[in-house]
């Protein structure tokens, strides 16, 4: 490979340093990506799980040695014990000091770096592999949380739980989780944004279309995180930065094109020049096997999913809401008094073996909800007590559901009235092309 690039500029030193502190930290950022993403592995482990598993052990050391110094460093530097590490939540406080570490980290390299090579001109050949390596990160990530909303995965219909829930008991962040799945058309729509940007960011010359795309998707999905306190305010943020850095060389431009209106020519970044043909196919093949892997993995993983988690999932028995309408204890009538939390007020049954059972006073307890159809049993208990287990026989069909049973010493028989879904606003509301008046409910 010829690693020049032709006309090469000299570069600034504000770019020089930047470029030095850029590479560092995304460098630390993305690592182990890309050398523990071998295209295809789930495919190769399927011919035989020991090809490929020496090789991730090896990358699973990254993570814990991070796992290993950052506790440390919490705890020496910021005071902070660290227990909980990245979970569904990206804010933990141990991601905000591996950030912080991973930061303070790359002005060291880049302070030592400077000073060892302060007479090299320019960066060409490194800063395009560098825009190479965050390109497809950033394209990975794009496809893959756009996949997840095309497929209406990440953001699905309201649960039945949520629709019972108090509008004002609901979290910010479960509020957009409402306000984005309960449309899949839009939810759809924000999935393809997030895609194209994903497929643009692959190739060298949609890169700028790419980036700029990302900066607007990426921008708004900041806003989110921040203004409704949902947890991934880190990772967005990262990705928001990453898209401005790709944008960077571009920015005289386009302040000369968009704001002053004057002539200007964007000029896509140079590549390093491979002389032999061996290697210009090694490097294409390499790139079309990782978008193939990236499309093909995130398809289909999301359609199988899709199948067993989305919209279309099979719904267990005796899915729905049910309102409490007869509840006999003992043979006596027991009256629905808000004072009685041991009064079934509903059941809620939405996952296999398990329900939500809410109380006269409104409090909702997850109960494991054991379902055998041969047999006409459910088997009920609390899922913070496996010990202390009720057998009920049912009866249900379309519009009631009845248990008989005897839960500790007293014998039970509660009939329950099904809800009709289709009677919650917001999903009869439907869609109008035309509204004589506001309906804002």
């Amino acid at each position: 490979m010829d690693t020049t690039l032709h006309n090469q500029p000299t570069w600034t030193l504000s770019r020089k340093v930047s470029f030095r502190f850029f590479c560092c930290l995304f460098i630390l950022y993305i690592f182990p990506f890309p050398v523990n993403d071998i295209p295809f592995n789930r495919e190769i482990d399927k011919i035989n799980t020991h090809i490929l598993a020496w090789y991730y052990a090896i990358w699973e050391n990254v993570q814990t040695f991070w796992h290993w110094l950052i506790p440390r460093v919490g705890k020496s530097v910021f005071k902070k014990p660290i227990t909980i590490f990245t979970n569904g939540s990206g804010d933990t406080t141990y991601d905000y000091i591996l950030l912080l570490t991973q930061v303070f980290i790359s002005l060291i390299i880049c302070v030592v770096w400077s000073i060892a090579d302060k007479k090299r001109k320019s960066y060409e050949v490194a800063w395009y592999w560098l825009c190479v390596l965050v390109r497809y990160y950033m394209a990975g990530m794009m496809l893959g949380y756009g996949f997840a909303k095309v497929f209406h995965l990440q953001m699905p219909y309201p649960y039945l739980s949520r629709l019972l829930q108090p509008y004002g008991d609901s979290s910010p962040m479960g509020l957009v989780w409402t306000y984005v799945g309960q449309s899949k058309a839009f939810s759809i729509l924000v999935g393809l944004s997030e895609v194209c940007c994903g497929l643009l960011l692959f190739f060298r010359k949609t890169t700028l279309a790419g980036a700029l795309l990302s900066l607007v998707v990426m921008g708004n999905i900041v806003v989110i995180n921040f203004c409704y306190d949902v947890p991934v305010k880190l990772f967005s943020s990262v990705l928001e930065i990453m898209s401005l850095y790709l944008t960077a060389n571009y920015w005289k431009e386009l302040y000369r094109l968009f704001i002053r209106h004057q002539p200007g020519v964007l000029i896509n970044y140079g590549q390093p020049y491979f002389k032999k043909k061996w290697q210009r196919i090694t490097v294409k093949g390499l790139k079309l096997l990782f978008i193939a892997d990236a499309l093909f993995y995130n398809m289909t993983d999301n359609m199988a999913a899709s199948k067993e988690y989305g919209d279309n999932r099979p719904r267990p028995p005796l899915y729905g809401i049910y309102n409490s309408a007869l509840i006999t204890r003992n043979k006596d009538t027991i009256p629905p008094l808000l004072t009685d939390t041991s009064h079934w007020k509903q059941i809620v049954i939405q996952f296999a073996d398990y329900a939500t059972i809410k109380l006269m006073n409104d409090t909702a307890k997850n109960y494991n909800f054991k379902i055998d159809t041969l047999n006409r049993t459910a088997v009920v208990y609390l899922t913070s007590d496996t010990l202390d287990k009720t057998t009920f026989r049912y009866t249900a069909d379309s519009a009631t559901l009845t248990l008989t049973g005897k839960m500790k010493n007293d014998s039970l028989y509660m009939r329950f009235i099904k809800y009709d879904t289709k009677k919650f606003r917001l999903m009869n509301r439907g869609f109008h092309w035309i509204n004589e008046y506001p309906y804002n409910r």
